[in-house]
């Protein structure tokens, strides 16, 4: 049924549930599993004199972001004698996983499972992607 899966990963406690569901789908089904990780800008403060951080400190910051957010996903893939891709993309998380939506037939995500005030001023990236997406979509929750 499912030979393309998708899994937006994010580097939360929350998300290894969305991974392991991933995983688990992907050894029943014999699919093909790529993780996303969406560079959504890296906060970095003024150096000392005022002036902005230095091209190579902030792709640093950003490659670190990168590895913490893959690294339990990639070991739980191999662990269970899958293949992985890691994609790294930039932009807005929510918009760029539906952008490559349609390349695959399953995106499993987590939910922080927010409500009310904070789901409306933060925004929800999975009920972005639920709503858009090109392909069916699995959103996990501890």
């Amino acid at each position: 049924m499912y030979s393309k899966i998708l899994l937006a990963v994010d580097g939360s406690e929350n998300n290894k549930v969305a991974a392991n569901a991933a995983i688990d789908v992907a050894k029943s089904m014999g699919a093909k599993l790529t993780a996303v990780y969406v560079v959504s800008g890296v906060d970095l403060k003024p150096n000392a004199f005022g002036g902005d951080v230095a091209d190579n400190e902030r792709h640093a910051l950003a490659q670190k972001q990168v590895d913490d957010a893959t690294v339990y996903v990639a070991n739980e893939a191999k662990s269970a004698g899958l293949d992985i891709e890691i994609k790294i993309l930039s932009g807005s998380p929510a918009d760029e996983i539906v952008k490559i939506s349609s390349d695959y037939d399953l995106i499993v995500c987590g939910s922080l499972g927010r409500t009310g005030l904070s789901k409306v001023l933060m925004g929800s990236v999975s009920s972005t992607i639920t709503k858009n997406a090109k392909c069916a979509v699995l959103v996990c929750r501890e």
